[in-house]
């Protein structure tokens, strides 16, 4: 156990000394390969710090080589090209036409993951949003829309989601799945067709059709 115990502690002090050295950026804010990295040498640590059969120096040895191995992408990131076959490159979600559909897909995300990250950016509706940008740290940069002087109050609430309804949504709000319906028949729209659909608490629309730019509109809509 005391054998152990130094190990940890050993161990335990290669990573803070080599984490130091990485950086100090959050998860969240980390590239794919720092994150990547992260990971194995999490994995390489805790295999020597268990098992006695296993010496020590193959455990730092292996957490120093990642440790070289990040310093080299750094290096190599210099170069844009390779920068952007490393890392990826920032990609552009939301334009002035609304919800960049192919992006998306190629991002292999869905319109209620965007919805989150403007959320978490303290965006609430689309209309705030002039641009989005999905960097490769996989936060959202957002521009606001400058027209709007003041940010949005209450929630939109996405009744409809990539052609499908949204029931929980529809029924924890009081909305009436038919009223809906006559909604989207008043806009010559199917389902099917629906990108996004949502209604904030004073009955104003957001409405992004398939191959559409995306708009707002007040309307009429009860809730039970």
């Amino acid at each position: 156990m005391i054998i152990i115990f130094i190990r940890a502690i050993i161990l335990f002090a290669v990573l803070l000394f080599v984490f130091r050295l990485m950086g100090k950026r959050q998860i969240g804010e980390m590239e794919p390969f720092e994150l990547v990295i992260t990971l194995v040498i999490s994995e390489l640590a805790c295999i020597p710090m268990a098992d006695r059969s296993i010496p020590i120096t193959f455990g730092i040895v292996a957490i120093l080589t990642m440790f070289v191995i990040h310093q080299f992408i750094l290096l190599l990131s210099h170069s844009e090209k390779l920068q952007g076959i490393i890392n990826g490159k920032p990609v552009m979600v939301i334009t002035q036409n609304g919800l960049d559909v192919q992006a998306l897909k190629g991002l292999n995300m869905h319109v209620n993951d965007i919805l989150q990250a403007m959320r978490s950016a303290e965006y609430f509706s689309l209309e705030e949003v002039t641009y989005g940008i999905m960097e490769t740290n996989g936060q959202l940069t957002v521009v606001a829309n400058k027209e709007l002087e003041d940010k949005q109050q209450t929630l939109p609430i996405p009744v409809v989601l990539e052609g499908k309804w949204n029931d929980e949504n529809i029924n924890g709000n009081g909305f009436s799945k038919q009223e809906l319906q006559q909604l989207l028949l008043r806009e010559n729209v199917k389902v099917k067709n629906v990108i996004l659909l949502a209604i904030d608490e004073n009955n104003r629309m957001t409405l992004q059709k398939r191959n559409s730019p995306i708009y707002f509109k007040n309307v009429e809509v009860t809730r039970q």
